[in-house]
């Protein structure tokens, strides 16, 4: 399995299913019960965030960690803080920030190897058994792929209505 690979395929999905909608639509709450499109992107970025700290508490363990920190502490309010967090950004100003992210996390799996990524017992708030690539694989993959769903079970039933 390919990491880099695996975030690159996350990454591409969301974008496949967003080009092309209009505005309005963007920002209209359906994806989820109160999320809009806007909102999913704002809540995957802080999973992008959550996992730069990942990275960085494996890279540079000197390094801060406030979305590891806020998950660790409270995952039952971590979403709902983040996404309030943005939710006067723009769609687009969502989206940069998003890319901004994505471009940390590249950049911190390729500084990190293959062989890194794969260490088993390098996250231990995760759980002793897992490697960064197991979290990238379900937090990141998975859980990106999930809103994917989402995004395209509302794009067939609320804006074709």
């Amino acid at each position: 399995m390919d990491t880099l690979d695996i975030m690159y395929w996350a990454r591409k999905h969301i974008m496949d299913e967003i080009e092309e909608l209009k505005p309005e639509d963007l920002n209209r709450v359906g994806v989820t019960t109160k999320w809009s499109i806007r909102d999913v992107i704002s809540h995957l970025t802080s999973y992008q965030w959550l996992l730069v700290d990942a990275l960085n508490y494996v890279l540079k363990k000197e390094e801060s960690t406030p979305y590891l920190n806020l998950m660790n502490k409270d995952p039952e309010k971590f979403n709902d803080i983040e996404v309030e967090k943005r939710k006067n950004l723009t769609f687009k100003e969502a989206m940069d920030e998003f890319e901004k992210a994505y471009n940390k996390s590249i950049e911190l799996a390729k500084e990190a190897g293959e062989e890194l990524l794969r260490k088993v017992g390098t996250i231990p708030w995760y759980g002793d058994q897992y490697s960064l690539e197991d979290f990238i694989v379900y937090a990141n993959y998975g859980h990106s792929e999930s809103h994917t769903e989402g995004i395209k079970i509302f794009k067939r039933k609320d804006l074709k209505s």
